[in-house]
């Protein structure tokens, strides 16, 4: 594997997982105010709003300590959920957006009065979902080559 492919993986993992543990530790220490968040956007029945409150943030955390630290199986499957929370969570924004909802994420704080910064949370998505996607390749390479008992590309 050249020297530039490791790095960019590096980086990849280090920014997923870091923006994914970083972004549930305010919803694991405060889990009623990541409620109101979840219950601001107006998407989920009420019955189901403190579930996904509940266990979101400790999904994340998994996923991102999978990313950053696991072997290549966990690092792709931390990836793929990764991968598929980004996509929803991209479409909900998307969604408020066009029902001109103005709800703040809830990804980094949990605070009623954050700024809700649309334009800014889809382009940090996109790029998320792309660098997850880079991890996510390279973990099932790594993974195939190391079934075939060959050297990690």
């Amino acid at each position: 594997m050249s020297r530039a492919r490791i790095i960019l993986v590096w980086v990849a993992r280090l920014a997923v997982a870091g923006m994914f543990i970083g972004a549930c530790l305010a919803k694991i220490a405060a889990p009623e105010s990541f409620a109101l968040a979840v219950h601001r956007y107006r998407l989920l029945p009420d019955l189901l709003v403190n579930a996904v409150a509940l266990l979101l943030p400790w999904l994340e955390l998994l996923c991102g300590v999978a990313v950053l630290a696991g072997p290549p199986r966990w690092r792709a499957a931390g990836a793929l959920w990764i991968a598929l929370m980004l996509v929803v969570f991209t479409g909900a924004i998307s969604l408020n957006i066009l029902r001109g909802i103005e709800a703040s994420c809830g990804c980094f704080s949990t605070r009623a009065d954050a700024a809700a910064s649309d334009g800014w949370n889809l382009a940090r998505n996109a790029t998320l979902l792309g660098l997850t996607l880079v991890i996510l390749w390279d973990a099932l390479r790594r993974d195939q080559s190391a079934a075939a008992g060959e050297p990690a590309p």
